[in-house]
């Protein structure tokens, strides 16, 4: 069982502790980088953590501000639309204001061209409505000697007044 080393086993012996005394730096070595890599990692995983916390309480401040104008542009926008919706209602009186004031001066104009007709003595169309025009003409129909009738019929359907 035991036997004698050769300078040859031995030399082959010393070339793999050799071997594997280099290969064990290279692994201790890569050990050490590894090792670099992950405190690298962990202190660029903080800061980022960091960052990331700030960013976060700068978008919730943004958000917060941007709710808070968003809110006083909506109050903005309601007052805009009650005062403009007041506004046009009060240009909607003023216009139906003109419309009877445009109205009653046409009403005043036909009043004043009947008073007119009135005193030159004729009887303006205008003052009297067509029923009760065609009710005189039926009276002063009534009252005409036979020989003499209306150039007009006293019917709604044949008479026609022409105003």
């Amino acid at each position: 069982m035991f036997g004698t080393a050769t300078v040859n086993d031995l030399h082959l012996l010393h070339n793999t502790l050799d071997s594997l005394q280099t290969r064990t730096s290279d692994i201790v070595h890569s050990l050490t980088d590894q090792v670099t890599y992950v405190k690298k990692l962990d202190t660029m995983a903080r800061f980022n953590a960091n960052v990331i916390a700030n960013l976060s309480t700068i978008a919730k401040d943004t958000v917060a501000q941007s709710h808070k104008r968003f809110q006083e542009t909506a109050r903005d926008v309601v007052w805009l639309n009650y005062i403009l919706h007041g506004r046009s209602e009060l240009f909607t009186a003023i216009r139906q204001l003109e419309f009877s004031l445009l109205q009653l001066i046409q009403q005043v104009g036909d009043l004043i061209s009947a008073v007119q007709s009135v005193l030159q003595g004729k009887l303006p169309l205008r003052l009297i409505n067509p029923t009760t025009s065609l009710n005189i003409l039926r009276n002063v129909s009534m009252n005409l000697p036979e020989e003499y009738e209306l150039v007009a019929g006293t019917r709604t359907s044949t008479t026609s007044i022409v105003v």
